[in-house]
């Protein structure tokens, strides 16, 4: 079971934001794409260095490691399922329910996704007993711009 609820809002919306994009990229065109200050970003970025979830030197790409991408891909359907309810019990709109997905998911344990999963009729993952993942992470849309 992974420990998300540990992961700052920071790193996780950058785990999800790299595990969306599928390539390595520039700090600073995260930034840029994530309106982040490039000083708040690099310390985000030797945060999750240190975590050994990204790949990054100072002035290279930043890319996902196995562990990051296993991280991130657990983190965003949590994004995922967090704003599927916000949608369906809220009636939010789509970007409401994108922006406040993205501040929970790393604050939500699988416990409470896996109700959720229950009480929407979601599909169970294969790999992970206790992530939901109804997801196709195949595609390759761009990063929703309200991110």
């Amino acid at each position: 079971m992974f420990e998300t609820t540990l992961l700052k809002e920071k790193e996780n919306q950058i785990l999800d934001f790299l595990f969306y994009k599928k390539e390595p990229m520039k700090a600073g065109d995260i930034a840029d794409r994530m309106k982040i200050p490039h000083s708040t970003l690099n310390s985000v970025l030797k945060r999750l260095a240190a975590s050994e979830t990204i790949k990054w030197e100072k002035y290279g790409s930043v890319s996902l490691t196995p562990a990051g991408y296993e991280t991130a891909a657990h983190l965003s359907n949590h994004h995922f399922i967090i704003e599927h309810f916000l949608k369906k019990t809220l009636d939010l709109s789509d970007a409401t329910a994108h922006d406040s997905a993205i501040h929970l998911a790393g604050r939500v344990d699988c416990e409470l996704i896996d109700a959720i999963c229950d009480k929407f009729g979601l599909s169970k993952s294969k790999i992970q007993a206790n992530l939901c993942d109804q997801r196709d992470y195949s595609h390759t849309e761009e990063f929703p711009e309200s991110f």
